[in-house]
């Protein structure tokens, strides 16, 4: 049943990117969590239960990737840090 949830999550995970993908145009989409953190086989089920979840892509969005942030639950906050400190540097702001 555990993992029928986790299938539920991932598919409503891949909607959710697909409508980044659409609005955004990103190069890339990050996922994290402690969850992903629990086995490596895990991980790559949930992955590619994301992608059953996406819709079809235009050519250039079919094979956008689909990166695992470590360090569990802090994920998502390390990772706005790090890009906010990526994007201060190239300005010239820090």
């Amino acid at each position: 049943m555990s993992k029928e949830i986790f299938r539920v999550e991932a598919h409503a995970l891949g909607l959710f990117f697909d409508e980044m993908v659409n609005t955004f145009d990103p190069d890339a989409l990050i996922i994290g969590g402690g969850v992903l953190e629990t086995s490596l086989e895990f991980q790559r089920w949930f992955l590619a239960e994301i992608r059953v979840g996406m819709p079809t892509q235009r050519a250039e969005q079919a094979n956008i990737p689909i990166h695992v942030m470590p360090n569990g639950d802090t994920a998502g906050a390390r990772g706005a840090a790090l890009e906010a400190l990526k994007l201060a540097r190239q300005s010239g702001l820090a």
